[in-house]
């Protein structure tokens, strides 16, 4: 979500949840919360920020059976308090969520300040200015500190850019870019839609009526879910794309990025990365079916748009919605309106909506036929993987080739060649020396992997000795947790496997592992939470 985006969604937030008390609050992974806010009936508030995410929700995430230290955090300050204000900083991915608890006569106030950047974003509970925790560990705000924000960027405020300014963008041979690095809460996907359609002679007066009509939308979420690109969006996109009531329902929909669980093993299991791949094809697969299947909806649009257009006289201004007698069947129809448009321009937007479901047509028949094949693909890629045959290598260029598998450290080369009580012990440093390491060990060394992160792999050689002792193994494990992305857990579980047990498939994205047979070994974190 961009800045945009995320200012719809808090539209939505606020209007469901300000003035309510939080109930529960727990994290079903490590990157995501979970807010129960009860204001009239139950809501459900997700933040994910290194998933650039906030929004309402009805998914169903699990509620661990421990919550964590950060979640325990938050429930000692945060349940039983009043959701006062939610307020976004500008028009950045920054949200600051505000608290009221009463204690007998006085009233505390608590700030969750919610930094949805990306693999950087954080989440920090504040008191006042001073820090009393953050979900994950950050050099630049430690708990009892004063909050460090985030650097203002400087950009222009979409809502007073001018025609002149974006003119001005355009002359840049990557227009995209430029608009992303100039205008303040555009993202990418929002400066393609924005450019999307318009020919090389569009004017910049035509782009900056375009950014009007998506900052209209802001305010009045006109929500949709891209199923071909696995998106959301809170204005309307000329592909095809499934129209829902809410922005945080069409968010709802294409969350699995959110909404998957950390498995165990999920580095080092081959399987899972299949599955995933097919569940991910399934679910795009049944979005663009159903869009399918609403093939008259679009003559039920043209419908609606020429009663607006031969009543729109009719219509007061800034009105919600319009109840109108159809003259072919002298029925009343209630249409739906926004109301920052008038009549008339409420009734060529269905007409756009109209024209872009039968444009559509072609584009997701073509895509339902691809996504079947590879469907197919990687299902018979699972069977062979069960019966353990070879998998044809073309299968993995369909998974996605996942950045920074393995850590990417630069230290010292000792720091990743060392002894422990005689035994040579290897550690990756990136996802290509990951496999390299598993290439060159012998078939019984041991092999070592933090279970559930990405992270290094630790080779320790056994030089033909025939025992390795616990105190070296468990030294190794340690060294894995530390070099994965499990820093700052308390504890961490580490597969311990013979490197004979350990296959990367032929053609399998680099620091990708299968584990047949291993064991589990947990480990106490130095300075864990």
């Amino acid at each position: 979500m961009d800045g945009l985006a995320i200012a719809a969604s808090l539209k939505e937030i606020r209007e469901a949840t300000e003035g309510g008390f939080v109930r529960s609050i727990y994290r079903p992974t490590r990157h995501a919360l979970i807010v129960h806010v009860y204001a009239e009936r139950n809501h459900r508030i997700l933040i994910a920020p290194r998933h650039a995410a906030i929004h309402l929700t009805e998914l169903d995430l699990p509620n661990p059976a421990k919550p964590g230290a950060f979640a325990m955090l938050l429930r000692r300050h945060l349940r039983g308090a009043k959701l006062i204000g939610i307020r976004q900083h500008g028009w950045d991915r920054v949200v600051s969520l505000e608290f009221e608890r009463r204690d007998a006569r006085e009233a505390q106030t608590y700030e969750l300040v919610a930094e949805l950047t990306g693999v950087r974003g954080n989440l920090h509970l504040l008191e006042g200015r001073r820090i009393l925790g953050s979900a994950h560990r950050d050099r630049r705000n430690r708990p009892g500190e004063d909050y460090a924000s985030l650097r203002p960027q400087g950009k222009d405020d979409p809502s007073r850019v001018t025609a002149e300014r974006i003119a001005e963008l355009l002359q840049s041979e990557a227009p995209v870019h430029a608009l992303t690095r100039s205008i303040d809460g555009i993202g990418r996907r929002t400066a393609e839609d924005l450019l999307a359609g318009l020919t090389e002679a569009a004017s910049p007066a035509e782009i900056h009526a375009g950014l009007r009509a998506i900052l209209t939308h802001v305010e009045a979420p006109d929500a949709h879910a891209v199923a071909d690109q696995g998106r959301a969006t809170f204005y309307p996109v000329a592909i095809p794309t499934e129209a829902y009531a809410t922005f945080w329902q069409a968010l709802d929909a294409v969350s699995e990025t959110v909404t998957e669980t950390e498995g165990a093993d999920e580095e080092s299991s081959i399987r899972g990365e299949l599955s995933r791949a097919v569940t991910r094809r399934k679910r795009t697969l049944d979005k663009l079916r159903e869009w399918l299947e609403s093939s008259e909806e679009a003559d039920r649009l043209q419908s609606l748009a020429d009663l607006l257009m031969i009543h729109h006289a009719e219509i007061a201004p800034k009105a919600t919605d319009a109840v109108l007698t159809d003259p072919r069947t002298e029925n009343e129809v209630t249409i739906r309106l926004v109301p920052s448009l008038s009549a008339i321009e409420n009734a060529q937007r269905l007409y756009q909506r109209a024209k872009r479901l039968r444009r559509g047509r072609p584009h997701v028949n073509a895509r339902i036929e691809l996504l079947s094949a590879e469907v197919r693909l990687l299902e018979s890629a699972i069977e062979r993987h069960d019966r353990e045959e070879e998998i044809d290598p073309s299968v993995f260029d369909l998974l996605p080739q996942k950045k920074g598998r393995g850590t990417a450290t630069t230290g010292p080369e000792s720091k990743h060649r060392l002894e422990i009580e005689g035994f040579r012990v290897r550690i990756g440093r990136n996802a290509k020396e990951n496999d390299r390491l598993l290439r060159d060990a012998a078939s019984d060394d041991l092999w070592l992997h933090a279970k559930g992160f990405a992270g290094s792999h630790v080779v320790i050689r056994r030089g033909g000795r025939r025992e390795i002792p616990d105190s070296v193994v468990r030294e190794a494990a340690r060294l894995a947790a530390k070099h994965s992305k499990a820093v700052g857990e308390r504890r961490v579980e580490v597969i311990v496997a013979e490197a004979k047990h350990v296959r990367k498939p032929k053609g399998s994205p680099s620091g990708l592992a299968n584990v047949r047979k291993g064991d589990t070994l947990t480990v106490e974190m130095e300075g864990g939470p």
